[in-house]
């Protein structure tokens, strides 16, 4: 659905490019995660994608539809929430989708059959009346999902749909986006890392305009085996001496206090259960009471920063 190959883009006489030669694909019925710092270039990864900007070098596709080349058919092939909605707020729900549904070409007589269909997909069925002005922060980033939705283009485009919500909308949101992923291709660009985990299948991390991971989340980990540790809980008087039996361990690798009775335990690569074990067992040799033994996998923040710095 998305094809994009070696996508450079670089502003005026800047002497770094905003991209850098960046490729990956995304398929019907994926959801891919877009992250990075700020300035990585996801905005204008978007931009291009949606045809507001022109690369300088590379190509994409979307649906088979070069943005080099007919532009009108690459923007009828993708629907774009963007991170700031902007809503007339006098309109109704309805009305707003009506009039959007005919600037977007929707045939007169598919008109309203769109409309039903795009309200039901963004959980907007009981709304359809209501006024803009109305409706809460959550409601208005579903009808701006539905905009993106009309005409049921195979290709969804979201950047950061959950900014400013709360808990119960992020919830739900999160919910509508993962049953939109079964029918189309989505590409979601977001800073929130466990929107990432919660709802994609592959995540996609730039930085500094260059392509540095392209992973489902369970790879991304596993290139992490190196920074695994556990984490251990002894008695403060015990906590120089528990340092001295882990050091001379020979799965521990480092050994960091957290506070004056918890320890990391760097571990070298190999099975964690018999890691555990180990360290289970040098605390029974030398007497140490652990009163807390638990493995810490790193976490999608622990894998972006390793990536991104």
């Amino acid at each position: 659905m998305i094809r994009i190959e070696g996508l450079s883009k670089t502003y005026g006489r800047a002497r770094e490019p905003a991209l850098d030669g960046v490729s990956f694909a995304v398929a019907r019925g994926e959801i891919v995660g877009l992250l990075g710092p700020n300035g990585a270039g996801k905005s204008t990864l978007m931009r291009i994608l949606t045809c507001f900007l022109t690369p300088t070098r590379g190509t994409a596709e979307l649906d088979g539809h070069s943005i080099g080349g007919d532009t009108r058919a690459v923007r009828r092939s993708l629907g774009y929430l963007p991170e700031a909605v902007p809503l007339p707020p006098e309109m109704r729900v309805g009305e707003y989708l009506g009039f959007r549904a005919a600037l977007k070409g929707v045939a007169r007589g598919r008109r309203r059959a769109a409309i039903d269909d795009a309200i039901g997909a963004a959980g907007l069925d009981d709304r359809g009346a209501q006024i803009i002005a109305t409706l809460s922060r959550g409601y208005r980033q579903r009808v701006g999902l539905a905009d993106a939705l009309l005409g049921r283009p195979p290709i969804l485009i979201l950047d950061e749909p959950t900014v400013g919500l709360d808990p119960n909308q992020i919830r739900d949101t999160r919910d509508v986006i993962k049953r939109l992923g079964q029918e189309h291709a989505v590409l979601l660009s977001t800073h929130v890392l466990s929107e990432v985990e919660a709802v994609a299948g592959r995540v996609v991390i730039l930085n500094r305009g260059r392509l540095v991971a392209a992973e489902t989340p369970a790879e991304l980990r596993a290139r992490m085996q190196a920074r695994r540790r556990l984490v251990i809980e002894v008695r403060d008087a015990d906590r120089g001496r528990a340092q001295a039996i882990y050091r001379g361990l020979p799965v521990v690798t480092a050994v960091d206090a957290i506070d004056d009775t918890h320890l990391a335990l760097a571990l070298a690569a190999g099975d964690d259960g018999d890691a555990r074990e180990a360290v289970f067992q040098a605390a029974v040799a030398g007497n140490l009471v652990l009163r807390e033994l638990r493995s810490e996998e790193p976490s999608l923040e622990d894998l972006f920063a390793q990536v991104t710095t």
